[in-house]
């Protein structure tokens, strides 16, 4: 199977990690082509450290040829690669159809054990044990570095909080600020001693938060940027960090939030109206 991640950070993880558990089960060879894009601009040898991949597993870099044949058909590339795509394999899934084949059902352990197949996917579309997220995602130690810094900063009792806005229209929609108010309020009635690790793409939400709780906010000072490799790093350092606190209140329609806990198997409280 050839398969191609697509999204942004979180997103890549998970679909990446139930293409592994997939073909882990089904005893295929796995290729998965990692490209850079508008969503996550970023060469994975340069997000996390390489690991020892199961036997049959490849996580490869996109070269200039795999623009052509192998990247994902839609108008920016006029849907060329859809045309070798159909001549090269048996079977071809993207992204638009997973949603609603996993709502049907859909088998993909037989559909990928018939073999000569390509999938690109940003969304998990099979289970994934919880160790695999450990073993294959391990950041670069610039970022390791970054996380431990922010962790030492934490008390006792720290919360995390992941402010979704930017270009994500549902979670400003369902998840204002004023109920991430409401939440952290009432933790800071129950705990004198609370820290906020905030996350969010947003300047206005930091100056926000900073007004409102001083302090006893810590965040990153750099602005929100998925368009350079440092951007990105800083991403992945919010969400390890996320995972070091001990809950995490969320932006609806959000799979940062959700893999930030899943990482850190703390709870998650997904804030929306």
């Amino acid at each position: 199977m050839i398969f191609v991640p697509a999204g942004g950070l979180a997103n890549r993880i998970r679909a990446t990690l139930s293409a592994i558990a997939l073909a882990e089960q089904a005893g295929i060879d796995l290729r998965v082509i990692w490209f850079r894009d508008w969503a996550l601009h970023a060469a994975f040898r340069d997000l996390f450290v390489p690991r020892r991949l199961p036997e049959r597993v490849r996580i490869v870099e996109a070269s200039a040829s795999d623009l052509l044949v192998f990247d994902r058909p839609r108008q920016k590339n006029f849907h060329v690669p859809a045309l070798f795509q159909k001549l090269l394999f048996r079977s071809c899934l993207y992204e638009h159809q997973i949603d609603a084949l996993r709502t049907q059902g859909f088998d993909f352990e037989d559909w990928v054990k018939k073999g000569n197949v390509y999938m690109a996917s940003y969304l998990p579309f099979y289970a994934y044990p919880e160790t695999l997220l450990h073993e294959m995602f391990r950041p670069v130690p610039q970022v390791e570095a970054v996380i431990g810094k922010r962790a030492a900063a934490f008390s006792a009792y720290t919360v995390g909080v992941h402010i979704r806005r930017t270009d994500n229209a549902l979670s400003i929609e369902h998840s204002p600020l004023d109920l991430f108010f409401d939440c952290l309020d009432q933790e800071l009635a129950a705990h004198s001693g609370l820290c906020i690790y905030l996350a969010t793409d947003s300047e206005e939400v930091k100056q926000a938060m900073r007004a409102r709780y001083g302090e006893r906010i810590v965040c990153a000072e750099s602005k929100a940027d998925r368009s350079t490799t440092e951007g990105i790093r800083e991403g992945i350092a919010d969400l390890w960090t996320l995972a070091r606190t001990q809950k995490i209140y969320g932006s609806f329609h959000s799979s940062f939030s959700e893999l930030a806990a899943e990482l850190g198997n703390i709870p998650l409280k997904t804030v929306t109206k």
